[in-house]
C-alpha cells in the first residue's frame, strides 16, 4: 500500500512539473519578439552587406525582430530624428544607429537613449568641449572599428609598398563626409603615419553628398599617391580607373564592399583596409538582446577588428573566410 502511494505521488509530481513546463512554454510563445530598428546611411549600399548579415544571424539566434530601415543618404540630425520617431511609433524597443553628421546629432541620440536603448555603430559622435575645443565622448555604447588606427594603417601600407621612401612625392587625401568622427579620425591617422615621410599633401578634401568623388579630384593636379578614406568614394574612383587607360595615380583606400576588393584584384587599388562589418552587426544585436533579458545589463563599447587586403592575399584561406561574410 505504501509503495502504491509513493508511486502515485511521484507520478503526480512529474505531471505537475510537465504542466508547469507546458504553461511556461505557452506563455513564452505568446510573448511578442522585441523589435530592434536599424538606421544607417544609404542602407541598401553594398558596403553594409556584411554588417546586415551579422545583424540577421544574431537576430535569428537571439529571437528578436529586426527592422532595417530603408534609407537614402542621411544628411543631418533632423532627418535622423524623423526616422527615429517613425520607428518609435511602430513600436521599436531599441535602436542600432549610425550617427548622422552635424553638431545637433549627439543631443538627439542621447535624448532617444533616455526613452529606448541606443547602440551606435560605424562612427562615433563627439561633442566639442567649449573650454579647450577637445572632443568629448558621447557616453553612449559604441560598436565600431578604430577609425584612427585604420587611417594610420593605410599610411603604413603606402610606406611599406614604396620601400619607406616617398620623400618629395605628392599625396592626395579624399575623406568621407565632413563633421563625422570616422572621416576626421581616419584622416588624422593617415596624416600622423606619414608625418615624417617628407611627402607633400597636394589636396585634402571631403566628399559631398550627391557628388561623384572621381569627378571632384579631376579639379586638382595629378598626385603620385591617393588615399581614399571612404567606401563610396573609393568605388567611384576605382570605377573611373577602369575607364582610364592613361598612367594612373597609385590608389590606397579604406572600403567595406566586395567591389573595393575586386578593384584590388584588378590592380586598380593597391591596398585596401577593410573593417569587420559582420562582427559589428552581430555584436550590436547580441548586446541589446542581453539588455532585453536583464535590464541591469550594461552595454559596453567594443572595438571591432579590421584587415589589410592586398592583391597577393585575396585567395588565401583566411582572407576568403573573412570575405564570405560580405556576400
Amino acid at each position: 500500500m505504501k509503495k502504491n502511494k509513493a508511486t502515485f505521488l511521484i507520478v503526480e509530481i512529474c505531471l505537475a512539473i510537465l504542466v508547469v513546463f507546458f504553461v511556461k512554454h505557452i506563455f513564452e510563445d505568446d510573448e511578442p519578439q522585441k523589435r530592434i530598428a536599424v538606421i544607417i546611411d544609404n542602407s541598401g549600399a553594398e558596403k553594409w552587406d556584411s554588417f546586415v548579415n551579422g545583424l540577421k544571424q544574431a537576430a535569428a539566434v537571439e529571437n528578436v525582430h529586426l527592422i532595417v530601415c530603408n534609407t537614402d543618404e542621411i544628411e543631418n540630425a533632423e532627418e535622423q530624428r524623423n526616422l527615429i520617431r517613425e520607428q518609435l511609433d511602430n513600436g521599436a524597443d531599441a535602436f542600432i544607429i549610425q550617427a548622422a553628421p552635424g553638431a545637433d546629432v549627439l543631443k538627439m541620440l542621447q535624448t532617444t537613449n533616455q526613452t529606448k536603448p541606443v547602440v551606435i555603430v560605424a562612427n562615433d559622435v563627439y561633442e566639442k568641449n567649449t573650454d579647450d575645443n577637445t572632443n568629448v565622448e558621447s557616453g553612449l555604447p559604441i560598436i565600431m572599428p578604430d577609425n584612427y588606427k585604420m587611417g594610420y594603417q593605410l599610411g603604413l601600407e603606402i610606406l611599406k609598398q614604396n620601400n619607406n621612401d616617398i620623400k618629395g612625392k605628392t599625396v592626395g587625401i579624399v575623406s568621407g563626409l565632413k563633421d563625422t568622427e570616422s572621416a576626421e579620425d581616419r584622416r588624422q591617422g593617415l596624416i600622423d603615419a606619414l608625418s615624417d615621410a617628407g611627402c607633400e599633401f597636394t589636396f585634402d578634401i571631403y566628399t559631398t553628398s550627391g557628388e561623384d568623388a572621381a569627378s571632384t579630384i579631376k579639379r586638382y593636379d595629378t598626385v603620385d599617391y591617393m588615399a581614399v578614406l571612404e567606401t563610396n568614394a573609393l568605388e567611384q574612383i576605382g570605377q573611373a580607373n577602369t575607364e582610364d587607360n592613361r598612367k594612373r595615380t597609385k590608389v590606397y583606400g579604406i572600403g567595406h564592399s566586395m567591389k573595393c576588393v575586386y578593384y584590388v584584384d584588378d590592380g586598380l587599388v593597391d591596398s585596401l583596409v577593410m573593417s569587420d562589418g559582420y562582427d559589428m552587426g552581430y555584436r550590436s544585436v547580441v548586446e541589446l538582446a542581453r539588455l532585453f533579458e536583464n535590464r541591469f545589463h550594461s552595454i559596453t563599447s567594443y572595438t571591432t577588428d579590421y584587415r589589410v587586403i592586398n592583391k597577393d592575399d585575396i585567395f588565401k584561406e583566411e582572407t576568403q573566410t573573412f570575405l564570405q561574410t560580405c556576400e
